[in-house]
């Protein structure tokens, strides 16, 4: 692709960003008798929206151009679902990726540029919507059956615990404990951030067991079980 060409796709993207997120912040106004049980969480979805269409002048780039302005990415693992995930996660995770506690080549830079109240924004933001889901691949019957062993019961014979002891029934998440939703959660990235646990690039004293005790069947088996679990409503 050439240089004027690129720049041309740049300029498209940011161009129907800013018209998607001029109509959502549109639409937060023009609703008549839309409830409004706290303006402070409003009124940061609403910034949040303009950050992740936009992107910020002290180098964070648009949240959209990976996680999508409806946070459910591509569909591909690559980058994962965000809508609806707990706030409090998403706002960890930034701060986390900011500190280098979190090690990411492409999150971190993004994670500087913001400040504290827009790291606040973005993450109200995404955890209020809930898209749609793509479709998930079919899954041969057996692995679906490990997988949902591992996710409901666990396996006493490699020490480890269930999945949903830490993560709720059907990995709905427990938003009050900052513990993420696996459920509706792509396969492909959740067998990643089990790798990266298991490799030591992200650190989490619950996750080191089952990291290093699975399998690599089990593993795959596992992420295929939740991708295909229903995602929490939000709340």
């Amino acid at each position: 692709m050439t240089k004027t060409h690129s720049t041309g796709r740049t300029m498209f993207v940011l161009v129907v960003a800013g018209v998607i997120v001029a109509s959502y912040l549109a639409a937060q106004t023009s609703i008549p008798n839309k409830p409004t049980p706290n303006k402070s969480i409003s009124n940061k979805s609403q910034i949040g929206a303009q950050i992740v269409a936009q992107g910020t002048t002290r180098g964070a780039v648009a949240c959209a151009r990976c996680h999508g302005f409806d946070g459910a990415s591509d569909g591909s693992g690559a980058f994962p679902r965000l809508d609806g995930q707990s706030a409090q996660y998403l706002a960890d995770q930034l701060r986390h990726f900011a500190s280098g506690h979190r090690q990411n080549a492409l999150m971190q830079p993004i994670a500087k540029g913001l400040k504290d109240d827009e790291i606040e924004a973005v993450s109200q933001y995404y955890a209020s919507l809930h898209t749609v889901s793509f479709p998930s691949r079919p899954v041969p019957e057996q692995l679906r059956t490990r997988g949902e062993q591992v996710a409901e019961v666990g396996d006493l014979s490699v020490r480890v615990q269930a999945c949903e002891s830490c993560h709720g029934p059907n990995g709905e998440g427990e938003p009050i404990s900052g513990v993420p939703y696996l459920g509706g959660q792509y396969s492909h990235y959740i067998s990643v951030q089990i790798q990266m646990f298991r490799q030591g690039y992200r650190k989490s004293q619950q996750m080191f067991i089952p990291a290093h005790n699975l399998t690599e069947q089990d593993i795959v088996a596992v992420a295929d079980y939740f991708e295909q679990a229903s995602r929490p409503a939000v709340k």
